[in-house]
């Protein structure tokens, strides 16, 4: 044995510290030599509880007892214990658990992921529903995160205490001029310990023995809760120029004089929400989830609108992701969102190719379906409702993006066609398929419209070329629907407008010649 371990000079050194390393403190540890164990203290208790070694509340204790006198807890003396060391005989077996205090786990209102009792974590839901560890639960330890047990017993106005019991046993095999022999008491303002050095009751034997407490007192200028119940944070955002044409910033909190303020940005700070659609919904309106909502003028080709105070009802993580992508002043909103949103008067299509795709889908989709009894494009499957949501122009001239984009709306206007109705009264060859049979079912209702097939098969070429975000460089349809699109290395955003557009052109011409002109045989 190393003689700094006999002396138990890590343990207090770790003392010193509170225990606490990257934001966690170790609130709870039991091995054979060691024991931590953590307790409250009020207020009006603090200074004679510093005064000796005695930890009051021992590991073993409930949160009540029943006497002569009759029930009585810890909190009637000033003190709680914060920890409850539960174990449990039964016929065949057993088990032994750590539970931890009601009160700090439904302050925190935290979710708790369990494997087994000995063996749990408790996550904090933020504000955007993501999950922040604060405790992890082992069989012999427990760890908290700091700054939440801070914030507890700030607003609690109590003291956290920190008991601890540390033995060491060793042969007497260290020099004697390195060993002193003590009984000593160690005192400040946060801890009381007392360190004894002597000989063990084996032949031979030492013994070394701190026992004491360490205090984490609350820090009375936390006056504003940090999580549940923080002060709003308003980042700032460009409202325009001064006199010297330098930006000018103003924060998002609501006031009448910032009301009709306009803010701008760049349409990747719409990537984020589009590449999550389980989580996010997009449109020409709003950018929501479960945890919040936003005003948004989503119909500009090139940028993002937003009134500057709608930005103060976001999270203030939120708040700093849109910060990142601010850009000075553009040309005001769009007709269809000043139309729908400031005058009240519903404006029935978007203004980009994108949104207004995805309205003239859905609406030719249920026109089609009241009129013929049949579905033009199959429904999507529940879990494949985010190749909808997701899809969008995309914001960059990126290939993966562009590739996924055009996985997505081939998806939608081939792979859904609805062959079984489509194919009913037509005459088929075998290896007839989507593209073809609707062809067919447009001849055997004299119609040709060889432009729209053109597309759509070029729109399929082009989609099988793509394999892991790249073009096939042997695919010859992939080749010859670049050269249809006029495909260059910088001109994605443009193709897939493109795209966008000849799909919108598909459904006006169906809807035009079959739901306001044609029948077609049931």
């Amino acid at each position: 044995m190393e003689l700094d371990y006999f002396l138990i000079k890590e343990r207090i050194k770790q003392m010193e510290t509170s225990f606490s390393k990257e934001g966690w403190i170790t609130i709870y540890e039991r091995n054979n030599d060691d024991l931590i164990f953590p307790c409250i203290v009020y207020d009006s208790k603090i200074e004679e509880y510093l005064s000796n070694s005695d930890w009051v509340i021992q590991p073993n204790s409930g949160k009540f007892c029943i006497s002569c006198e009759g029930y009585a807890t810890y909190s009637d003396d000033g003190y709680e214990p914060f920890i409850f060391e539960r174990s449990f005989n039964f016929n065949g077996d057993g088990e032994r658990y750590v539970d931890i205090s009601e009160d700090f786990i439904l302050y925190y209102n935290l979710y708790e992921q369990i494997e087994s009792k000995q063996n749990r974590k408790y996550f904090f839901i933020n504000e955007v529903g993501d999950l922040d560890e604060v405790i992890k639960v082992e069989p012999n330890k427990i760890q908290v995160k700091l700054r939440f047990l801070n914030e507890y017993i700030a607003v609690r106005k109590v003291h956290f205490a920190l008991c601890f019991d540390f033995t060491r046993l060793a042969n007497n095999v260290f020099p004697t001029n390195e060993i002193k022999f003590c009984n000593k008491n160690y005192r400040d303002s946060n801890f009381f310990y007392n360190h004894l050095i002597r000989i063990g009751r084996g032949q031979g034997q030492l013994q070394s023995w701190i026992h004491g407490k360490k205090i984490i007192k609350f820090d009375p200028t936390i006056k504003s809760y940090l999580f549940a119940y923080q002060s709003r944070k308003y980042e700032s955002f460009i409202t325009g120029f001064d006199e010297k044409g330098n930006e000018e910033y103003q924060d998002c909190s609501d006031s009448n004089d910032k009301c009709f303020i306009l803010t701008y940005f760049k349409k990747e700070v719409l990537d984020k929400y589009y590449n999550e659609p389980e989580k996010y919904k997009v449109d020409g309106f709003r950018v929501c989830s479960k945890f919040f909502s936003l005003k948004i003028d989503n119909n500009n080709e090139n940028y993002v609108a937003v009134f500057l105070v709608e930005l103060g009802g976001l999270p203030h993580n939120e708040q700093l992701h849109w910060k990142q992508y601010n850009i000075e002043p553009q040309n005001g909103m769009s007709y269809t969102y000043y139309q729908t949103m400031i005058k009240g008067k519903w404006v029935k299509n978007s203004e980009t190719a994108d949104l207004l795709f995805k309205e003239k889908y859905i609406e030719f989709n249920k026109k089609w379906e009241e009129k013929f009894g049949w579905a033009f494009y199959k429904p999507l499957a529940k879990e494949d409702e985010y190749i909808f949501n997701s899809l969008h122009i995309p914001t960059s001239n990126n290939q993966k993006s562009f590739n996924e984009q055009i996985l997505s709306i081939s998806k939608l206007t081939i792979d859904k066609l609805n062959e079984a109705k489509l194919s009913k009264n037509i005459t088929l060859k075998e290896g007839d398929k989507g593209i073809t049979k609707l062809e067919k079912f447009l001849q055997s209702n004299q119609v040709i419209i060889q432009d729209m097939i053109d597309f759509l098969r070029n729109l399929q070429g082009l989609r099988s070329g793509i394999s892991a975000h790249t073009f096939s460089e042997s695919n010859k349809s992939c080749k010859n629907a670049m050269k249809y699109f006029n495909m260059q290395n910088d001109n994605y955003i443009e193709v897939a407008k493109d795209i966008f557009i000849k799909s919108i052109c598909t459904l006006n011409t169906l809807e035009d010649i079959f739901l306001t002109k044609h029948n077609i045989e049931s």
